[in-house]
C-alpha cells in the first residue's frame, strides 16, 4: 500500500471528536476512501461512513465495524501527535480502529478476486455513548449483513498478540437509578419522618449482597452501586434521595435475573419503610458474542500466519458491538482483541497505541474475512 497509514493514524489521534460530533473525522475518512477508489455507499447519519467492497465470488455479506469517537478527557501522553482538541482524547484506541478499518478496506479492495460476497466496512459514530450501534441499526443500512466483525486494541498485551475466545467477550451493560421519596423532618424528631436514607442504605446493602444470589458462581456478573445522594445538611432529615449503578454480565439469563432481583428489592424495602420507591432501568449494549465457527476459523488462521494468541481473561467492559451480535441482531459475529503494546489501560490520560499494531491487525482481519 502506497499510503502512509501511520501518518493517518497520527492525524486521527491528534484530531479526536466525541460521539456524534465526529464531523472532521468523518470527512477525513471519506477523503481517504475516495483517494483509494473504495466505493462509499449512502449512510443516513450525520457522522460516520460506510463503504463496500464487492467481491468477485459468491458468498455471505460481511461487515467490519470500526468505531471512530473519542472521549471527553484531557490527554497527558506528551506524544508529538497528541490531541489538538482541548479536553478530548482518543483514550480507547478508536483512532487505531479507524486506520485498521481503512487498511482492511484497502487490502480487500485490491484483492476483490479473492473476496466472496460483499464486504462492508462501517466507520461507526457514538460507541462511547452506547447509542452508535443502535443508531446504525435504525437506518436499515446493515439489514442484509450475515456476519459482523470487529477488533479492539488491547493495552494489556504485547503488540500483535491476539485474544481469541468463544462465546461472550465483552459484557452487557445496564444502568439503574433508584429514587426514594419519604417524609422530611427535623433531625431531632425522626419519628415524624420517613427517612429515605434508611431505605436507600438498606437497598444498597441488599443489592450488593443479594442481587446475585440466583446466579451460578461460575457465571461472570457484576453489580456495582456507584453514586448515592441524599440530604443537604446535618440537622435535616431529607424528603428524597437516590442512588445509581450498573449491572454487567457475560450471560443473558444472569442479566435478566439480576434485573428481576433488583426490582424485587426496591419494591420490598419501599413497602417495608412506607416510602415511594421508583426504579429507572436503562438497557445498554448486549454481550459481544463470538460465533463458534468464526472463532475456530480465527484460531486456525492465527496458527497459519504465526500470530501469537491466547483466550484472554473475562472483562466487564462493554462495547456496543454487542448490538450487532446474536443477542442484538441475531446474526453471527466475532470480536477480536489485539495487543497494542503493554501500557496504561483504556480511558487513562496516558493511554497510547503502538502504531505497529495497525498493519498486524489489518492483515489478520482481511485474511479472516477472505477465508470466510
Amino acid at each position: 500500500m502506497e499510503r502512509d497509514y501511520v501518518k493517518e493514524f497520527e492525524w486521527f489521534h491528534s484530531h479526536p471528536e466525541v460521539g456524534f460530533k465526529e464531523f472532521e473525522t468523518t470527512e477525513r475518512i471519506k477523503q481517504i476512501l475516495r483517494e483509494e477508489n473504495i466505493e462509499e455507499i449512502p449512510f443516513d447519519l450525520p457522522t460516520g461512513a460506510l463503504c463496500i467492497i464487492r467481491g468477485n465470488k459468491k458468498g455471505n455479506n460481511r461487515l467490519l465495524r470500526a468505531d471512530i469517537d473519542a472521549l471527553p478527557m484531557e490527554e497527558k501522553t506528551e506524544l508529538p501527535y497528541a490531541s489538538v482538541n482541548k479536553g478530548v482524547m482518543h483514550a480507547c484506541g478508536h483512532d487505531a480502529h479507524i486506520v485498521m478499518g481503512l487498511m482492511t478496506a484497502d487490502i480487500l479492495n485490491r484483492n476483490r478476486d479473492s473476496v466472496c460476497g460483499n464486504v462492508y466496512v462501517l466507520f461507526q459514530p457514538g460507541e462511547e455513548v452506547f447509542d452508535g450501534a443502535r443508531a446504525v441499526l435504525g437506518t436499515k443500512a446493515v439489514d442484509d449483513i450475515d456476519e459482523f466483525y470487529a477488533y479492539h486494541v488491547n493495552p494489556a498485551k504485547e503488540t500483535g498478540v491476539l485474544e481469541l475466545k468463544e462465546k461472550g467477550v465483552t459484557s452487557s451493560v445496564d444502568r439503574f437509578n433508584i429514587s426514594v421519596t419519604g417524609t422530611g423532618a427535623h433531625a431531632a424528631m425522626p419519628h415524624m419522618a420517613h427517612n429515605p436514607i434508611y431505605t436507600l442504605s438498606s437497598m444498597v446493602e441488599a443489592i450488593e449482597t443479594r442481587s446475585g444470589r440466583r446466579i451460578d458462581a461460575f457465571t461472570p456478573a457484576v453489580v456495582s452501586v456507584t453514586r448515592i445522594n441524599a440530604g443537604t445538611t446535618w440537622n435535616i432529615i431529607p424528603e428524597r434521595g437516590e442512588f445509581e449503578g450498573t449491572v454487567r454480565s457475560l450471560d443473558e439469563d444472569a442479566r435478566r435475573q439480576i434485573k428481576e432481583e433488583v426490582e424485587q428489592i426496591v419494591r420490598a424495602y419501599g413497602m417495608l419503610d412506607g416510602v415511594k420507591a421508583k426504579i429507572r432501568w436503562q438497557e445498554g449494549s448486549h454481550i459481544a458474542y463470538n460465533d463458534a465457527d468464526l472463532y475456530l476459523k480465527s484460531v486456525k488462521l492465527a496458527r497459519e500466519l504465526g500470530y501469537r494468541y491466547d483466550s484472554g481473561e473475562n472483562i466487564m467492559i462493554g462495547d456496543d458491538f454487542g448490538d450487532y451480535a446474536p443477542y442484538g441482531s441475531g446474526k453471527k459475529s466475532i470480536y477480536i482483541r489485539i495487543g497494542s503494546g503493554k501500557g496504561y489501560t483504556y480511558h487513562h490520560p496516558e493511554f497510547r497505541v503502538d502504531p505497529a499494531v495497525l498493519g498486524k491487525g489489518a492483515f489478520f482481519m482481511s485474511r479472516l474475512i477472505m477465508s470466510s
